[in-house]
């Protein structure tokens, strides 16, 4: 019998490892294999907080689950091996971790039981399901096996009404059926990915997510969200088209989305208020720029570029909103070292992309 070990913990396998001319992307892998029997669902739930947990046999009997993900920028490549289980994930979840990042998965052993408010559904093995982490769902899981592509909600700002036409339903039609390809290909050499493979990853996934959700026959106005809700999309896609702007203020936003400043507050209220998502959207920005092993420039061009007019002002928000330095970002870019703070559990990596 396997030694017992803290759940969540010793069964974590982080890595990065160098390849030929370049090293391999992060990874994070874990297994309840390396874990006491009696003691593998708790393992497994407490190293997958994301969504209240329920084994379908006694968890003393054993859980056999493990997961891989693959850190690749702007995506997380995530594959699932699952013993029966129900998932709840709720608004308390929700708000308590703040995700909103959008999800393909493609099921390749299964089914799996997908609901969400009065929708039901049974994705089969081949199938693709788009959904979101934005709003409460329930799923059933019965010796499943399932991987999924995260993606921030702010990267893909400008296909956010399409996205939200086709979130929660079984994806169809020609489009849909190559990126399943190319999530399956993926899938199959996760292993080998290297750094300089992700960025073209990412950006090849972009436009073929976008040519599947553009086309969608789903109904795009049954599926818009309350007006707030939409107000909100509308000022963070006019936020993220104009991060390099000087001129982009909170008078700014309200004159071209046609809303008043007290309106404007109170929707980005839960996210610290305007000016400062504003400015952690220009961190990211800034972040993935230093990340681009291809981009040479100085970090004072980088910060002056998006708004940063001193330096060390940059560096102590980028500090403190990443608990690194941008010369760190840089450096770990370029060799694949993990950056200083890394965690090690299955939201903290879901954060990564995110908080890019």
């Amino acid at each position: 019998m396997p030694p017992s070990v803290a759940p969540g913990k010793q069964a974590v396998t982080l890595r990065n490892i160098e390849g030929k001319g370049s090293r391999l992307v992060p990874r994070l892998k874990f297994s309840t294999q390396s874990v006491k029997v009696t003691e593998q669902f708790e393992a497994w739930r407490a190293f997958n907080s994301m969504a209240e947990l329920e084994a379908v046999t006694a968890p003393t009997e054993g859980f056999d689950a493990s997961s891989a993900s693959y850190h690749l920028g702007g995506l997380q490549l995530t594959s699932f091996e699952l013993s029966p289980m129900n998932v709840r994930y709720t608004r308390d979840i929700q708000r308590r971790l703040g995700l909103d990042h959008w999800c393909l998965s493609v099921v390749t052993k299964g089914p799996v039981g997908y609901q969400k408010d009065d929708s039901e559904l049974s994705v089969a093995p081949g199938n693709l399901l788009l959904h979101s982490y934005a709003a409460p769902f329930s799923g059933q899981m019965d010796n499943t096996n399932y991987s999924s592509l995260f993606f921030a909600r702010d990267d893909f700002w400008d296909i956010a009404e399409h996205l939200e036409g086709g979130a929660n339903q079984v994806m169809e039609g020609p489009m849909s059926q190559i990126v399943r390809d190319f999530m399956l290909s993926l899938i199959a050499r996760a292993d080998g990915l290297t750094q300089a493979d992700a960025s073209a990853i990412t950006e090849a996934f972009g436009h073929l997510v976008r040519a599947m959700v553009v086309n969608s026959p789903a109904a795009i106005e049954a599926a818009r969200a309350p007006i707030a809700a939409a107000q909100f999309d509308r000022a963070r896609r006019f936020i993220n088209a104009n991060l390099k702007w000087p001129g982009l203020t909170p008078d700014a936003i309200c004159a071209n989305i046609g809303v008043s400043r007290r309106q404007l507050f109170y929707l980005f209220e839960q996210h610290g208020g305007v000016a400062t998502y504003i400015r952690n959207r220009r961190l990211a920005a800034c972040y993935a720029a230093l990340a681009r092993i291809e981009d040479g420039r100085r970090i004072s061009a980088i910060a002056y570029e998006y708004g940063f007019l001193n330096l060390s002002s940059f560096n102590r928000q980028f500090s403190a909103r990443y608990g690194f330095s941008p010369s760190e970002a840089r450096a770990a870019a370029h060799d694949g070292h993990a950056l200083p703070g890394t965690e090690s559990t299955f939201v903290d990596w879901l954060h990564r992309i995110s908080d890019r």
